[in-house]
C-alpha cells in the first residue's frame, strides 16, 4: 500500500510536466447566409441561418495558431403553394481546419487566416401528398458532401486571471460543387476554456 500511494504521489507531481499549454476548448454560435441560390425551390431564402458549433484552438505553435472546429448551421421555412404548405429543411455541418495569425495583445488580439472544411449539405422536406413537387418546378437535391475552404478575419478577448478567452469572427466560405462554388458567409461569438 505505500508502494501505491508513493508511485500516485510521484505521478502526481510529475503530472504539469506533462501537460499541454496553449490549447483552448469552447463553443460557438452565430448566423450564416448564403448569397447563392443553392435551392431551387420558388421563394426559399437561405438566409438567416442559425449556427453552432464547438472549437479547439491550438495558440503554442511558433507563428501561427490552429483551429479546428465543427459547426451546424440550420434553418426550416415553409413555402406556400396554394392551400397545400412545403416544410424544408436546410442544414450544413462543416468540419474545419485553420491557420491564424494573431496579433497578440494583452486584452484584445485580432487575427487573420485562412483554411478547409468539408461539408455535408442536405436537405429535407415534409409535402402533403396533394403538392406536387416537379409541376411546382422545386426540386430538392440529395445530400452530399463538399469541399470548401474560407478566410477569417476575427479578435480574441483575453481577460487577464480568467479562464475564458472570448472572440468574435467573420468566416467568408466558399463550397465546391459540380457548376459552380457557392458562397456563404458566417459570423460567430464564441467562448473558450483555457487549459492550464
Amino acid at each position: 500500500m505505500k508502494k501505491l500511494m508513493l508511485t500516485l504521489f510521484i505521478l502526481m507531481l510529475a503530472v504539469p510536466s506533462f501537460a499541454l499549454t496553449g490549447i483552448s476548448i469552447g463553443i460557438k454560435g452565430g448566423v450564416a447566409s448564403y448569397s447563392d441560390d443553392i435551392m431551387t425551390a420558388p421563394g426559399y431564402d437561405a438566409d438567416g441561418l442559425k449556427l453552432i458549433g464547438g472549437q479547439v484552438k491550438i495558440s503554442s505553435l511558433p507563428v501561427i495558431n490552429l483551429l479546428v472546429s465543427g459547426e451546424y448551421m440550420w434553418k426550416s421555412e415553409t413555402l406556400g403553394f396554394g392551400t397545400d404548405q412545403l416544410e424544408l429543411n436546410q442544414h450544413d455541418f462543416a468540419l474545419s481546419a485553420t491557420a491564424l495569425y494573431p496579433i497578440k495583445f494583452k486584452v484584445i488580439s485580432p487575427f487573420a487566416g485562412a483554411g478547409i472544411s468539408n461539408h455535408n449539405l442536405g436537405f429535407d422536406y415534409t409535402a402533403p401528398l396533394s403538392l406536387s413537387l416537379e409541376d411546382n418546378g422545386v426540386y430538392v437535391p440529395d445530400s452530399e458532401n463538399r469541399l470548401g475552404y474560407h478566410l477569417i478575419g476575427g479578435f480574441d478577448v483575453n481577460v487577464p486571471a480568467f479562464p475564458v478567452m472570448f472572440s468574435a469572427e467573420y468566416r467568408q466560405n466558399w463550397i465546391d460543387t459540380d457548376n459552380e462554388s457557392v458562397k456563404y458567409y458566417s459570423i460567430s461569438l464564441g467562448a473558450n476554456f483555457k487549459l492550464p
